[in-house]
């Protein structure tokens, strides 16, 4: 009896394994696909996007604008890794946006904490924990980013 109520919760196990690799399977579909696209920007669109993130501080602030505006980290750092895929931008301008995108997280996450804003106990904790994920990723940054400016530590 026991082997009968075991088996319901191993396909149910093996179900979210199998949903869970093939939405792993789209994401890397979709990197790929994205990097065939930039491809066919051509060689103008890569040589501007270059020469406009050429300077550290641009490509800092295009990562915090761009993850400000779509609210997605994940949406900056995954374009940026499909144009250097795609040969639009290099690693080592790719870095600074990268770690503008981690902090522009700062500003969603301080977003949703505003959320809570009528309840005050609420708003303590999520206030809290928004300025502890901040404090992590501006300390990040200042600590990573003269290294990668100077020495090209994070390429």
């Amino acid at each position: 009896m026991e082997m009968v109520n075991a088996k319901p919760g191993v396909a149910k196990s093996l179900l979210y394994m199998l949903l869970f690799l093939l939405f792993l399977y789209l994401f890397l579909l979709s990197i790929q696909t994205m990097e065939v696209a930039f491809k066919c920007f051509g060689r103008g669109f890569a040589e501007s996007l270059i020469q406009t993130t050429s300077s550290p501080m641009v490509g800092l602030f295009i990562g915090l604008l761009s993850t400000s505006l779509m609210q997605s980290s994940s949406l900056t750092t995954s374009i940026t890794v499909g144009l250097v895929a795609g040969g639009a931008l290099t690693l080592h301008n790719a870095v600074p946006i990268i770690m503008g995108a981690n902090i522009g997280t700062t500003i969603t996450n301080t977003l949703v904490s505003l959320g809570h804003i009528r309840q005050r106990e609420e708003f303590k904790r999520a206030y809290a924990c928004s300025l502890v994920h901040d404090l992590f990723n501006i300390m990040t940054v200042i600590i990573l980013f003269p290294l990668q400016y100077y020495f090209g530590y994070l390429e």
